[in-house]
């Protein structure tokens, strides 16, 4: 039979996840997340986001734009080509800026995880029961920030 005790740790366990799960996706789906962006979004509005692919192709071109331009001797297609030449660099500047944000969300949830795990170790020494109950509450939100950088992962490999 169930105790009152499990009954009560079972429910405040589950409400603090819940809890704790709905306040991470809320706060990256404002602005950040792809669950912001409506499909009429994607399909209306030139995607301005280039992946590295693209950077490549554009820098290619631009490199054969160049070579045309001096062996044409046209002042245009050779400027042109430096330009997507320069446009392929500052694509490749932005997917380092987002290769960077990436790790931003999972050194979140590692500190958090440390931070839960000390926390709850000196609720257990101490014996004092907030510190263990909000300790383990910060573990479960790491997990919880763990989920949504996955899922994000899985997310941008489907669009790239």
């Amino acid at each position: 039979m169930i105790s009152f005790r499990q009954f009560r740790r079972f429910f405040v366990m589950a409400s603090l996840t819940l809890l704790i799960t709905s306040t991470v996706t809320i706060t990256f789906a404002p602005s950040q997340s792809w669950a912001a962006t409506t499909f009429t979004k994607f399909t209306s509005q030139p995607q301005i986001a280039m992946n590295r692919v693209d950077a490549i192709g554009k820098d290619i071109e631009g490199k054969t734009q160049e070579l045309k331009g001096n062996i044409t001797g046209d002042p245009q297609d050779q400027f042109m080509g430096k330009a997507k030449q320069v446009q392929s660099d500052a694509i490749n500047v932005g997917e380092d800026i987002k290769d960077n944000m990436k790790l931003k969300g999972r050194s979140k949830a590692i500190s958090k995880n440390i931070e839960g795990k000390a926390q709850e170790l000196k609720g257990n020494l101490t014996g004092d029961r907030k510190d263990q109950i909000v300790g383990k509450a910060k573990q479960t939100e790491s997990e919880g920030r763990n989920v949504v950088e996955n899922l994000k992962d899985k997310v941008q490999n489907i669009f790239n």
